[in-house]
């Protein structure tokens, strides 16, 4: 397409879906945000494929079919980290923008110079871009004419996202940080997971290749905290919560207090019975040995 010829919103919104890797080149010119993705520089270390452009446009071709790039490119350590079963959702077209769009903040960011440039905030000012981008072309009402959906607020979540796990210990993370980006019933989780490997395979080191280790780690993390909510979900609620223990007993925050939450929940399952054994039994809860403590009947 011409510099400054018009964009067809509708043309733009099924090309995305159906052939993401050809939207750049299609209507990229048309889209001031877009057109400036080309030229923009970026590290040769770990994107030897080129600038933003080309980036995006890899990240987008590796949409189209992800699981064939993912077995390509990382089957062998996925297999080896016992996560060879891995699976993806179907495609989205909320997932495509969010592709098209996570760097979208770079040639406003971009600072520095021969190959050791920064982007610094490019995420947060891309998840702003990225919404006005849709609000102005008007990509809902193009996607709804096509009988597709397109969240905006979750392309913008996206693209705020995108770099949780590299800027981020694998290792030290806590379930809590992974789970609110990665246990949700919204579908952004899964989404959150193809922009992932989308833009990893589409970065390529000196070598050629993409750096997979850190995703291979990262969905062996994601998949012990999934288990994790998983039992959570399972697990009975408690009886009683530690602040009640703490001030029927008249005892501060500590083991005890886990303790005596677990031998009620051992003995009891009403509420209102566990109220009574502690009210029963305070001192010998509070200072005795729970073993040696008799439940009412």
């Amino acid at each position: 397409m011409p510099a400054n010829a018009p964009l067809d919103a509708r043309a733009f919104v099924v090309d995305l879906w159906e052939r993401p890797a050809t939207v750049l080149d299609r209507h990229g010119a048309a889209v001031a945000e877009l057109a400036a993705m080309r030229g923009c520089p970026q590290p040769p270390n770990h994107h030897s494929e080129g600038d933003v452009w080309e980036h995006t446009r890899l990240a987008l071709e590796i949409l189209g079919d992800l699981p064939a790039a993912v077995h390509r490119f990382a089957g062998a350590r996925l297999a080896d980290a016992g996560l060879g079963d891995l699976a993806f959702p179907g495609r989205t077209l909320t997932q495509a923008l969010g592709v098209l769009l996570h760097d979208v903040g770079k040639p406003v960011t971009v600072a520095g110079d021969d190959g050791a440039w920064t982007y610094y905030g490019h995420d947060r000012v891309g998840a702003r871009m990225a919404a006005d981008l849709i609000a102005r072309l008007d990509l809902v009402a193009a996607a709804a004419w096509a009988g597709l959906v397109v969240d905006p607020d979750a392309v913008a979540w996206l693209v705020a996202e995108h770099l949780f796990w590299l800027n981020t210990d694998v290792g030290r993370v806590t379930d809590r940080a992974v789970a609110r980006r990665f246990v949700r019933d919204d579908g952004r989780d899964e989404a959150l997971r193809v922009l992932a490997w989308c833009d990893t395979l589409g970065s390529r080191g000196i070598d050629g290749l993409p750096h997979v280790d850190l995703l291979v780690a990262a969905e062996g993390r994601l998949r012990a905290t999934r288990a994790c909510a998983a039992a959570a979900v399972d697990r009975p609620p408690p009886l009683l919560d530690g602040r009640e223990v703490m001030q029927s007993l008249d005892i501060g925050p500590g083991p005890r207090v886990g303790a005596v939450l677990a031998w009620l929940r051992s003995r009891h399952t009403d509420a209102q019975a566990a109220r009574r054994d502690l009210d029963a039994r305070r001192e010998q809860l509070r200072d005795g040995p729970l073993e040696g403590v008799n439940p009412g009947r």
